[in-house]
């Protein structure tokens, strides 16, 4: 489904739902009391569009489980973002819930078929990590759970989803993500009376995110790739990859393509370097002929699942992106990172890993992409990465790539 097409139906269909079952829920509250008591036997978190945020939801779902630990955990999630949720090794498959998004009939018939598994399962609570997603909400509250958590506007204007949560929590749009979603857990101790406010300082909260090492065989398998793709390369060779974002849906994120050809031309003056180009599609050869005809260029655009993508970073030197979820999957592994952030913003997305370098600009109309606007600028000439040059990129590069120096 068009990621345009799915907002506009969150907002034509999600709203008038979202108002409707909030109807039914303060009529309900007339006849039955709200549990104050969370019962924790049966939780399900609920993070369905972005694999980025489902590696940096980690460290709350690791507290969840510290807090509860005889609960049993469940995870909601689009079926092609699935993978994301298995590489954390934290949930039984039996346990990953998916739905598919292809067209509006299949989610149709996803979705009821999720929520009555949901259902039968006796779901406790469910605790929703996305921002402002009227569709989320909506299963969060169909899904039978007594206690459902998720962000809440209050006194902001717009977005509105309704009220189907429990335990409504202030989305702080100065704090990192992975902070944000620890606020969630940490909500369950609070009585909903309390919401928004809770004595709770996060500013210290320590996150992480899972470390993936590679094994023998996918050590194999991903040199086997590379090799068909490019037989003058050595282990002993310097790799640096390049997410040129060639068919991701919000291209005003993307740094130039030109860009990060000079960028690469720059790198492959040293002989014992190689670029490792990937994205989600391949585009016209012509665009990228410069780089093919390369030598030293290798070109994995499109070919990897996301266990054969962590296995190239584990074996590779350095990663080139700009913001993208590629940035969060890298930062599974020990490889070195430069992200480019433009029209959102590194203080609530940068990658939670120490061996990064984040490039933003800061203008005045930076970031333009947030929760409280679905990722919707009038944007459509990213000066914010433009204004990257090539040049302090590939100074960045040459500090990971050239330790002694």
């Amino acid at each position: 489904m068009r990621p345009y097409f799915a907002i506009k139906l969150d907002y034509w269909i999600g709203r008038p739902l979202c108002f409707s079952l909030s109807v039914v829920d303060k009529i309900k509250t007339v006849f039955i009391r709200r549990r104050e008591e969370f019962l924790s036997q049966k939780i399900m978190f609920v993070e369905l569009s972005e694999m980025g945020a489902v590696i940096l939801g980690y460290s709350a779902i690791k507290k969840a489980q510290q807090l509860y630990p005889d609960s049993k955990i469940y995870f909601l999630i689009f079926k092609e973002n699935a993978e994301s949720v298995h590489m954390l090794n934290i949930f039984s498959k039996e346990n990953v819930f998916t739905i598919r998004s292809k067209n509006l009939w299949v989610l149709f018939i996803d979705t009821i078929r999720v929520l009555r598994k949901m259902r039968r399962e006796k779901i406790d609570a469910v605790i929703d990590m996305e921002l402002f997603s009227r569709f989320s909400s909506v299963l969060s509250y169909l899904s039978g759970a007594k206690t459902r958590v998720g962000f809440y506007k209050f006194s902001l204007e717009g977005l509105y989803r309704g009220n189907l949560y429990t335990h409504r929590v202030m989305y702080n749009a100065y704090m990192h993500i992975s902070k944000n979603f620890l606020a969630l857990i940490h909500s369950l101790k609070s009585s909903h009376k309390d919401m928004p406010f809770f004595d709770l300082s996060l500013i210290e909260a320590k996150t992480e995110v899972p470390k993936i090492k590679i094994d023998n065989s996918g050590e194999e398998n991903i040199w086997k790739r590379i090799k068909e793709n490019n037989r003058s390369v050595r282990k002993d060779n310097k790799l640096v990859i390049l997410n040129l974002g060639l068919g991701e849906y919000l291209p005003l994120r993307r740094w130039p393509l030109e860009n990060y050809i000079k960028l690469a031309d720059n790198l492959v003056r040293d002989a014992n370097i190689f670029v490792i180009l990937i994205s989600l599609k391949f585009e016209s050869k012509e665009v990228l002929k410069k780089l093919l005809d390369s030598p030293c260029c290798i070109n994995l655009i499109g070919n990897l699942n996301l266990g054969e993508l962590i296995d190239l970073f584990n074996v590779s030197d350095l990663l080139i992106t700009h913001d993208s979820g590629a940035g969060n999957i890298a930062s599974v592994t020990n490889i070195n990172l430069i992200s480019l952030f433009g029209p959102e913003t590194p203080l609530l997305y940068e990658p939670i890993v120490a061996n990064k370098t984040v490039i933003y600009k800061n203008l005045i109309c930076s970031p333009c992409f947030s929760a409280y606007n679905h990722r919707q600028s009038l944007c459509k000439n990213n000066l914010c990465l433009k204004n990257i040059t090539v040049d302090e990129v590939y100074k960045a590069a040459r500090r990971y790539l050239y330790k002694n120096e």
